[in-house]
């Protein structure tokens, strides 16, 4: 075990030196401290087989994954985040909402996310590599912020069996850590796919349709993208495009308009970023109209695009 606290730094270097601290323990992250009073963090992180699992224990703060980040630090993997204490704020690939205490959210490292929690908030994360969650899961990315709402039964076997594993470590080596490891990622693995049943057809359906997504979140800066523009990029037809969103949550017009307000939420938000007029971050989304616009993004986020730009840092 590892032990990682701010505790010994002056307030004023509180926060930067969080920042160090998370970006060593997980991946290079951008840390927005809500409080001028400092930042109290600690971490606890332990390392089985090929996994890494953390307790984390902090003051309040707005964690980044952007995109800068990643490409300075291009880690693929997945983490499973399961609140213990508090509410936990997420955003990726155009979903928000919050996770209590009992359930959990998972995020990938290859995508913009904001991951936001209150004072006293704690947490147990498992980080597992890109290519073996993708390997037990198709369309893993499907599952990423609570596309499809957590089985309570197994959020709660997942999160205790988790938590037992990083105790069992902490008293001292584990016989076979690479068996251990591979045990809770089945567990994860299990847990997730309690979310939806999958079928032969319905997964080639899902291949297509997360090559369609992947088109679309590269491109969702182009003002003329379009069902017809996706088909024919795509090589598919237009009453193809519908077909694959049919049975989905959002159809493929309501994807497209929520990956633009997540580009526009990541302008406005990101600490380094606040020169963004609102106006600018809109059209750099590919929105047309800016009334439009903050409408829109109200109803998602339940705050105007300039309060999200102020909110303190």
């Amino acid at each position: 075990m590892t032990y990682f606290s701010t505790f010994g730094f002056a307030r004023q270097k509180q926060v930067a030196a969080w920042q160090e601290i998370m970006s060593d323990v997980y991946y290079s992250l951008e840390i927005n401290g809500t409080s001028s009073d400092g930042l109290r963090g600690t971490i606890h992180q332990f390392d089985i087989g090929h996994l890494s699992i953390t307790n984390f224990d902090a003051d309040a703060q707005r964690v980044f994954r952007t995109r800068p980040r990643i490409a300075r630090d291009p880690e693929d993997a997945f983490v499973f985040v399961a609140p213990f204490r508090e509410v936990l704020y997420f955003s990726q690939m155009g979903r928000s909402g919050f996770v209590h205490p009992g359930g959990y959210a998972l995020v990938s490292t290859s995508e913009f996310y904001e991951l936001s929690c209150p004072d006293n908030f704690e947490n147990w994360t498992v980080k597992i590599p890109g290519e073996e969650l993708r390997r037990r899961i198709p369309n893993i990315e499907d599952y990423c912020a609570c596309r499809m709402p957590n089985n309570p039964a197994m959020a709660s076997i997942a999160r205790n069996h988790l938590r037992s594993v990083a105790m069992a470590r902490k008293a001292g080596p584990l016989p076979n850590e690479r068996a251990v490891a591979q045990n809770l990622v089945d567990t994860i693995v299990l847990t997730l796919d309690s979310e939806a049943n999958w079928d032969g057809a319905k997964l080639a359906a899902y291949r297509v349709r997360g090559r369609i997504l992947e088109y679309i979140r590269s491109n969702i800066h182009d003002m003329n993208l379009s069902p017809a523009s996706i088909a024919e990029a795509n090589g598919v037809s237009v009453s193809y495009i519908y077909k694959l969103f049919r049975n989905g949550d959002l159809t493929v017009g309501e994807y497209i308009l929520a990956q633009r307000l997540q580009a526009a939420y990541e302008y406005l938000a990101v600490p380094g970023r606040s020169g963004m007029t609102v106006a600018e971050a809109a059209y750099a989304a590919g929105f047309r109209n800016l009334s439009h616009f903050s409408r829109v993004f109200r109803e998602k986020y339940g705050l105007s695009p300039s309060a999200v730009r102020r909110r303190p840092t």
